[in-house]
């Protein structure tokens, strides 16, 4: 399948899902979305790229403080939301991953405590690896926007920081594309966490270009708008902020899982017309 027929039907495919279930993953997603949003900005490189002349003579903990993001006065916040990740998460790998495979989407309580045992080690692992990336890229970003505007002049500065930022976006945009299939590799396989990144990861490269560009899809729109914030001064970036996060979120799980029952060759049961878990059970009731 070429990489454009590949992009479009997975595209189609992450896109029917969250339509039909978007409420439900809103539940899961919004809450620490909007938590998380007061420790972690996606938003605040672009606001010095923006604002870039107030920067002068800036040192680079006043251009990292600024960058990376974190509410001050609201910290506590971010730090609960940093809590309730990695368990809403193994409550959504759960939901999604059941089904897709056997055709019954359960957000059900007595669903919680065995998605949390089952599905949480993992969770963890992801957001510690995709806390350690993004806190590396803002520290990159950080050094060598310190580094243009110390030794470069006006224009100049400003051009090699915003190529800076577009070349750690997407090297950041690629690293998201590389581990895309590893949660559910380590899930499916019973594979030790070391063994199933190296496994996803050799997997993943083979699709990295299209998977990057339908990663693209989610942010592009909303990094937009946060331009549009920032230039006229709407303050609404923890909004926008919230947002990117939630379908981000969203987005990459069911991409992850779409991605990884298509490649493996594994039926899903969700796009059947016929729920098999529901046959079973008026089978065996007698019906």
């Amino acid at each position: 399948m070429s990489a454009k027929k590949q992009y479009f039907k997975y595209l189609k495919l992450t896109m029917s899902y969250a339509n039909s279930k978007i409420w439900y993953l809103l539940l899961l997603a919004l809450t620490p979305s909007i938590l998380i949003s007061f420790i972690c900005s996606p938003y605040g490189s672009l606001k010095f790229l923006i604002d870039f002349p107030l920067y002068e003579n800036a040192t680079y903990l006043e251009i990292y403080r600024d960058i990376i993001g974190i509410n001050y006065s609201l910290y506590w916040l971010g730090l609960i939301g940093a809590l309730l990740v990695p368990i809403f998460l193994a409550i959504l790998f759960g939901a999604v991953e059941r089904h897709m495979r056997v055709g019954e989407f359960n957000l059900g309580f007595d669903r919680v405590r065995p998605r949390l045992n089952y599905n949480f080690a993992a969770a963890f692992k992801f957001c510690c690896t995709l806390f350690v990336i993004y806190q590396l890229g803002k520290f990159m970003q950080g050094i060598m926007f310190y580094t243009f505007n110390r030794f470069f002049d006006g224009n100049v500065a400003w051009t090699l920081c915003i190529i800076w930022y577009i070349l750690m976006f997407l090297t950041e945009l690629f690293t998201f594309s590389a581990i895309i299939l590893w949660v559910p590799t380590m899930l499916q396989t019973g594979l030790s966490s070391a063994k199933a990144f190296g496994l996803s990861v050799r997997q993943g490269l083979r699709y990295s270009l299209s998977t990057m560009s339908l990663l693209l899809a989610p942010t592009a729109f909303i990094m937009v708008l946060m331009i549009i914030n920032c230039v006229f001064n709407l303050r609404i970036d923890i909004v926008l902020d919230s947002i990117l996060l939630t379908y981000t979120i969203i987005f990459y799980v069911i991409l992850m899982y779409t991605m990884f029952f298509d490649i493996n060759g594994i039926e899903r049961e969700d796009l059947k017309k016929v729920n098999i878990w529901k046959k079973k059970r008026r089978e065996k009731n007698g019906d």
